[in-house]
């Protein structure tokens, strides 16, 4: 096999880890706020069919005083600011709330039906819809049954699935349904499955005008109003932002979101708030948005009335633990409302900062202040001295100005918290935000301004050094690294460089790493230790070529490094994918079983032929490797062959002399789809066999071929 791993190579390696997977980064970018073309035609106006009455009416208790006072004190502690604003009554089972309990009437262009929902003392209700089945062209309508004009909101029913109304002010509200005349009501079913009383609505205008709304913000919040005469580039941010209204966990909550300006140009309209208002696919299809909420002038009482906007929301990207979340809205925002622009480098301490808010759920309000260390590193801490956040300001973003090319404001992280609070009219406390710069990774795939077709991930070498290698895995702008080599005594080693982040300049750097863990067959997995080893850096300048360089023990090695090539078809190409891969035929990536991270097994593929590096350790627990250079199909559908120890010359070796290869067992893969697989392996006379599956880090991630 000498020979054969001469002509051939080397491999990449593992999961990045603890904290360092936070960091593995995606092309540094910034993007600058922008206006999206007024559409062409004005916005459909909706209209009830139905006069109101003569209708099944769902009543639901009213909110306990036990339960608003619950509510009113979650929402003054200090800490997580997301707002409660009411809670779930869930009308499972109840008599009447079923499509099969209406009564039909023809109306312009099909038939229509309608539920009246009564929640005593409620200040706005919000209506859920159980949708068993729906035929295309059927509406649901929503309007409130006070005032002398209310608003009606219409939405296109799902086929199946769940549908929520906007937020609908005072205790009584209507539902109706529309179904175009080529369907019959026989072919609907639909119910009213829950209902949700709030005992605040700081938006309506009966709030405006009571105590409780005056009250819903500190007494040092400042309207935006008041600076941003002397800031046009702020009072322009200001339309990006927006109160976000929605349901989690049985009560309905406030929180403020951003939309931001996807880099390509498109104008999706991509929103962002914190993962701990919205964090799972329920809460975002139940997402109202609301516009241009804002005091008139300085001070005063008057509110231009806001803009709704329902529809709900796809959660695209909701990381718990770095407190951000991306959506994607709907419905498109309103014409006025501004993309914001971002930027996706660490802030540096100290910076002046800004946030706009909507505390208490009302107008929007402003805070200025500087930016600070924090003691964990995932978050930054903000100081104000103007201003300060509270219950219905979590998820609102954090923006540091610049003054070129032109003025503007771009988002740097997400409100997760904190203690800030009025002393009198003076600002005190520190709040807590998360970092755009570290959930840039997952976010760059949706707001990237370059396209994603070149995907680096394969297995990389310099073939006049043939015996060693370094693998590449590449996800969404997430570049991972694994260096195989030899120690001074000649035995495999590897390292990782599980964060390489882009830098400005287009090179990828980050710190090395060398592992020691458990050998195989170890009960309970665990003991996996990273230590510093250097740092590395690889400049891809094409698809085909690259600069590497690497740090170990204060020696710095330089190697231009090329894709292996060793298959009947040539080097496969990689793209990226946010689709299932459950069909790819080429497994050229890298494998792991979750279970048991600090292992792993990079796999290129070529034609008929795969060539493989495990990565793992030794009885001494220090990092081995080996490889499986010539792995071919079998007629059974499995790729097998034999399993090479290799010692071979030291990074650093003035003449470079080939490797040398054992013999050590065989490898055996055998795949069950494009996603999951067995490894099957012997090593000394030592078999193992052990469930693998792809590696995902991104949201985006390698197809090759």
């Amino acid at each position: 096999m000498g020979s054969a791993f001469a002509d051939r190579g080397w491999v990449r390696p593992i999961l990045c880890l603890a904290l360092a997977a936070l960091a593995c980064a995606a092309h540094a970018e910034r993007n600058y706020s922008a206006w999206r073309p007024a559409s062409a035609k004005s916005a459909h106006a909706a209209a009830l069919q139905l006069p109101p009455g003569a209708a099944p009416t769902l009543r639901v208790a009213p909110l306990a005083p036990a339960e608003i006072a619950a509510m009113r004190a979650r929402n003054a502690a200090a800490g997580v600011r997301a707002l409660s604003l009411g809670k779930v009554r869930d009308l499972a089972g109840t008599a009447g709330t079923g499509s099969e309990s209406l009564q039909w009437h023809a109306v312009p262009g099909g038939r229509a039906a309608h539920w009246e929902v009564a929640a005593d003392q409620a200040r706005a209700v919000r209506v859920r819809l159980a949708v068993e089945r729906a035929p295309s062209g059927v509406l649901a309508r929503f309007a409130s049954l006070g005032g002398a004009s209310p608003r009606v909101y219409e939405s296109r029913v799902p086929s199946s699935g769940s549908l929520w109304s906007p937020v609908l002010e005072g205790e009584r509200a209507v539902v109706e349904l529309f179904a175009p005349e080529s369907v019959p009501a026989s072919a609907i079913s639909i119910a009213v499955a829950a209902v949700a009383p709030q005992f605040a609505d700081p938006a309506s205008p009966e709030m405006r005008a009571t105590a409780e709304k005056s009250a819903s913000a500190g007494t040092c919040e400042v309207d935006l109003a008041c600076v941003a005469g002397s800031d046009e580039a702020l009072a322009r941010t200001a339309k990006a932002v927006s109160r976000l209204t929605y349901v989690s966990d049985g009560y309905v909550w406030a929180c403020t979101g951003t939309l931001l300006n996807p880099g390509d140009g498109s104008f999706t309209p991509y929103y962002y708030t914190a993962a701990h208002c919205i964090h799972d696919a329920e809460a975002a299809a139940s997402v109202v948005t609301l516009w241009f909420y804002k005091a008139a002038s300085c001070g005063g009482s008057d509110v231009a009335d806001p803009v709704q906007v329902g529809g709900g929301a796809q959660l695209l990207v909701a990381d718990t633990v770095l407190d951000g979340a991306l959506l994607r809205l709907n419905e498109m925002p309103p014409d006025g409302a501004l993309y914001a622009g971002w930027d996706s480098l660490p802030a540096a301490s100290g910076d002046p900062v800004a946030t706009i808010h909507h505390p208490g759920g009302g107008p929007k309000k402003l805070s200025l202040g500087a930016s600070g260390a924090y003691p964990d590193q995932r978050f930054v801490a903000a100081t104000w001295s103007l201003g300060v956040t509270e219950g219905g300001s979590s998820g609102s973003g954090l923006f540091t100005a610049v003054r070129s090319p032109v003025p503007d404001y771009l988002l740097r992280g997400t409100l997760v918290g904190g203690n800030s609070a009025c002393n009198g009219a003076a600002p005190e406390g520190t709040d807590v935000y998360s970092r755009f710069d570290l959930m840039w990774p997952k976010l760059a795939p949706y707001l990237s301004a370059h396209a994603p077709d070149s995907n680096f991930t394969g297995l990389w070498w310099n073939p006049g050094e043939p015996g060693w290698g370094v693998s590449v895995e590449h996800q969404g702008g997430v570049v991972m690294a694994t260096l195989f080599g030899y120690s001074p005594d000649g035995s495999p080693r590897w390292y990782t460089a599980s964060a390489m982040r882009e830098q400005e300049d287009g090179d990828f750097r980050g710190d090395l790493f060398e592992m020691t863990g458990p050998t195989f067959g170890t009960t309970p997995w665990a003991g996996l230790v990273m230590h510093t080893a250097g740092t590395m850096r690889i400049v891809f300048s094409g698809p085909t070529a690259a600069h590497l360089e690497f740090t170990i023990g204060g020696t710095t090695i330089a190697k231009d490094i090329t894709p292996m090539v060793f298959g009947s078809t040539g080097r496969a190409v990689c793209s990226f994918t946010d689709k299932s891969r459950a069909g790819a035929k080429n497994y050229q990536d890298l494998w792991w079983n979750p279970a048991q991270s600090g292992w792993g097994l990079a796999v290129a593929h070529q034609g008929d032929t795969l060539f493989a590096v495990l990565f793992m350790y030794d009885d001494q627990h220090r990092a081995m490797w080996l490889v499986g250079s010539d792995l071919t199909l079998r007629s059974d559908g499995t790729y097998s062959g034999d399993l090479y120890r290799t010692t071979g010359p030291a990074f650093g070796t003035a003449t470079w002399r080939p490797a040398s290869a054992t013999t050590v067992g065989g490898v055996t893969l055998d795949f069950t789809d494009g996603e999951t697989g067995v490894l099957s392996f012997t090593v000394d006379g030592h078999a193992v066999r052990t469930p693998i599956t792809r590696q995902v880090a991104a949201p985006s991630v390698p197809l090759c071929g």
